[in-house]
């Protein structure tokens, strides 16, 4: 069991973030006013959060904004869908010795994430899992 992992999101690859934006809100989800639209550059995507207001679920939707788009090669293989999973930590070192300890792997850099706010975030995969990111979150 992973100590310290609070679940904070699920990551949705999208080809065109505004038709899935109404898709969304037909089930009833609505945008997150406190997280606002940005783009990442490093992963080359739009970035745009929604929250359930009943059921306390967010979700973040990822289109692409460049032909190195972190998501293109998944949409053209998969299609749009669930891309990774969000998951708040307060020590990223912490977190990251139990994800390798478990047989995930870094895929990316401590870095800040633009859509967070700035907060420093960090991608690790498990072939029996997929993709998670963790959020440094004091």
């Amino acid at each position: 069991m992973f100590v310290g992992f609070e679940p904070h999101h699920v990551g949705w690859a999208v080809g065109d973030i505004g038709a899935a934006t109404n898709l969304f809100a037909g089930l009833g989800y609505v945008l997150e006013p406190s997280l606002p639209d940005c783009e990442d550059v490093n992963f080359q995507v739009h970035l745009r959060f929604m929250q359930h207001p009943q059921k306390n679920a967010l979700i973040e939707l990822i289109s692409p904004s460049g032909p190195n788009s972190s998501v293109g090669a998944l949409l053209k293989r998969s299609g749009a869908g669930p891309y990774h999973l969000g998951f708040r930590v307060a020590d990223m070192e912490a977190a990251g010795k139990q994800l390798l300890q478990s047989g995930f792997l870094a895929v990316s850099q401590l870095q800040p994430a633009p859509g967070l706010g700035g907060r420093l975030i960090r991608f690790w995969h498990a072939p029996a899992v997929g993709l998670i990111e963790l959020i440094l979150w004091p």
